[in-house]
């Protein structure tokens, strides 16, 4: 490494600032793919990309949405202080030591005292000496920088420097801490990134930006060679064994490289939509033969945001029903079917329109009941259960409907009254939706148990030398400690019914984050969506996935109860890229931030719904031996999905917009 003696050397954002503040550029090195914005924010217009090992040359620190740097080698743009200085911490002592002789409580020249807050802010004779925010109308900064004042002594370049980050900061009493990485920008020279077709030069200009708690600062002033990179930077590892969820540059492209917690809803973009190739399972993944659905593909083109609104692609019919009783009225939540046909709707407080205030974080609100609506007869519409909490999950089982609820499962004996059957599942906020689905089979009641976290924010799990402690650390975090979280459990019906407490609950399957929906197929298989993290970089896997658990292959030991005993799913651990034994691929990979709610088993194979990338409902395809998925309608949110005793495919959403789906309609 013989250049390192000629190398500036710098370790993190405070290095890399103090090279900036005395005029010269810092080098770094991208960690991840990168995104390059326009702007010093997430939604700036896309100029390019970075890939991962690309060394660039860093000219600027922004903060977040900041028209004006931290610090740049272009004077001429100002400079905002990267931390706020406070009076009673930074200026006070400072103004004490230098200016007390002239201006305390004592002496008062001019009727001005800098020694205290207030006096100083109300100004002398003259009148106000600070301006907050403009340095360069108050008196305080002008007398300092022309050394006019203090009269006796003189102030430093550091501590005049410190009154100007005061003054520009507003002036405050107390001080801020320094702005985290995670909300800061770098500006790049404009030659270090691929370009990508845009229309940004209308949308802000061209200056390019990408954020940095995706670079790691390598150098000052001079450039290191590939020698002293790879001597002094962590190494870069592959962080995904199996290939990214989507095909070519998508999952470069994807937002989420730029390290942001977009929440589960994430902008689509047509350009990135490659659900149909998406789908393919990776490494370890369930075949199609295994998996058991034949029907073939309908050869429809990948989501894209261009695609007709509420309108089934593929040769599927859609009707629409109770319009006038739901739409934009209520949220439908949950949606099951006993066998005359007569339909279970869950209703909450529509997801559009005018919001009632503190609607969705009261647990128990007007708008929360069940209609139970005849779907053959078309009549006897009535409302159950009135205030109520937010109904996630309802299954029908021998003359009784059973219901998941804001922590709670329960049922309702035909013609009865409510029953609380087990509580203590987790709850988080006004999310309510920790118990999510449940379904009924082979005399177990299952839950598709989600956890209190509805982003996972605490940064990638990895393994310690391959073992599970990693897992048993995101899964507590996912799951808040609650055992009965972030995972499917189960209990004998027959044993929930007559001892109604949680504790009949076992593990059924673990390694989930945020499993919305859950339904079975003719076949006594257990289907289940994920809804996986949020802040993940588009090459990892996030969780989102569609996974199958079949009960028939649980072990004795899983059977008596030994939660280490079941099978562990991709969220957490596929963030890390393992490929383990005892890892449970998913049935199908979707795009990161897809968030995928309801679920069901209909004409052969399987229907799903995102309510986040690509929004609407899918059906699964057997394409040549592997699972794809094909987005049938373009609709948000769908939350519920269910079918029929006609086997028609029923959908609700947000809007109260609830479907029948059939085929038979014209391409």
């Amino acid at each position: 490494m013989g250049g390192t003696a000629d190398i500036a050397l710098i370790h993190g954002m405070e290095e890399a600032i103090s090279c900036l503040a005395g005029g010269q550029p810092v080098y770094a090195v991208l960690q991840r793919n990168a995104n390059v914005r326009n702007r010093p924010y997430f939604e700036g217009c896309l100029l390019g990309r970075v890939p991962a090992g690309t060394l660039v040359r860093v000219e600027a620190v922004f903060g977040q949405e900041q028209a004006i740097p931290f610090v740049s080698l272009d004077r001429s743009l100002g400079r905002i202080p990267i931390a706020a200085p406070g009076f009673d911490e930074d200026i006070q002592p400072l103004l004490e030591e230098n200016c007390g002789a002239c201006h305390s409580a004592t002496v008062k020249q001019g009727e001005l005292q800098v020694t205290e807050y207030e006096p100083l802010m109300a100004g002398g004779l003259n009148g106000l000496v600070v301006q907050p925010g403009v340095p360069e109308e108050s008196t305080l900064w002008t007398q300092v920088w022309s050394g006019t004042m203090p009269l006796v002594g003189e102030l430093g370049d550091d501590e005049t420097a410190l009154i100007y980050d005061w003054i520009m900061a507003g002036a405050p009493r107390q001080g801020t801490e320094p702005a985290p990485v995670a909300e800061m920008w770098l500006r790049l020279s404009g030659e270090d990134f691929t370009r990508a077709p845009n229309n940004c030069a209308q949308d802000g200009g061209t200056v390019p930006f990408v954020s940095a708690q995706l670079a790691l600062p390598a150098s000052c002033a001079a450039m290191p060679d590939a020698e002293e990179i790879a001597a002094y930077l962590p190494k870069v590892e592959p962080v995904n064994a199996a290939p990214p969820p989507a095909t070519g540059d998508s999952a470069n492209n994807a937002d989420a490289n730029d390290g942001t917690n977009a929440g589960d809803n994430a902008e689509a973009k047509p350009e990135e939509n490659t659900q149909n190739s998406a789908a393919a399972a990776p490494p370890r993944g369930m075949a199609a033969g295994s998996v058991g659905i034949r029907v073939a593909p309908l050869n429809l083109s990948p989501p894209s945001e261009s695609d007709p609104w509420l309108i089934p692609l593929g040769g599927l019919c859609a009707e629409q029903f109770l319009a006038e009783k739901l739409q934009d009225k209520h949220s439908i939540t949950a949606l099951t079917f006993a066998p005359d046909g007569r339909l279970f709707i869950a209703l909450d407080h529509p997801a559009s329109g005018n919001s009632e205030p503190y609607a969705f974080y009261d647990p128990y609100h007007a708008s929360r009941s069940i209609a139970i609506w005849h779907s053959v007869s078309r009549d006897s519409y009535y409302e159950i259960l009135r205030e109520s909490s937010r109904v996630t999950g309802m299954a029908w089982h021998a003359g009784a409907l059973y219901l998941n609820r804001a922590g709670e499962v329960g049922r309702i004996v035909d013609g009865g009254g409510y029953e609380p059957l087990a509580g203590g599942f987790a709850v988080a906020g006004h999310l309510f939706h920790a118990n999510n689905g449940l379904v009924i089979s082979d005399g177990w009641l299952y839950v598709s148990a989600g956890g209190v976290r509805d982003g996972y924010s605490d940064g990638i799990i990895v393994l310690h030398d391959g073992e599970l402690p990693a897992e048993t650390l995101a899964t507590n975090v996912a799951a808040g400690g609650n055992p009965f979280a972030a995972r499917i459990v189960r209990a004998r019906l027959d044993r929930l019914i007559a001892e109604r407490s949680i504790g009949v609950f076992q593990t059924a399957a673990r390694g989930v984050r945020n499993p919305y929906g859950i339904t079975v197929d003719p076949f006594g298989r257990i289907w289940f969506t994920d809804n996986g993290a949020t802040n993940v970089h588009g090459d990892f896997n996030a969780g989102d996935e569609v996974d199958l658990l079949d009960p028939r292959t649980l072990s004795a030991a899983a059977n008596a109860g030994d939660v280490n005993a079941t099978p562990f799913y991709g969220f957490p651990l596929a963030l890390g890229g393992v490929n383990k034994d005892w890892w449970t691929a998913p049935v199908l990979v979707l795009p990161n931030s897809a968030a995928p709610t309801g679920i069901t088993w209909a004409y052969d194979t399987i229907f799903f719904a995102n309510y986040g990338r690509d929004p609407g409902l899918f059906r699964m395809a057997n394409a040549g031996g592997r699972i794809i998925a094909e987005r049938i309608m373009h609709n948000w949110p769908v939350q519920a999905v269910t079918t029929a005793p006609d086997g028609a495919v029923w959908i609700g959403t947000g809007r109260g917009m609830l479907f029948r789906l059939v085929p038979g309609c014209g391409g």
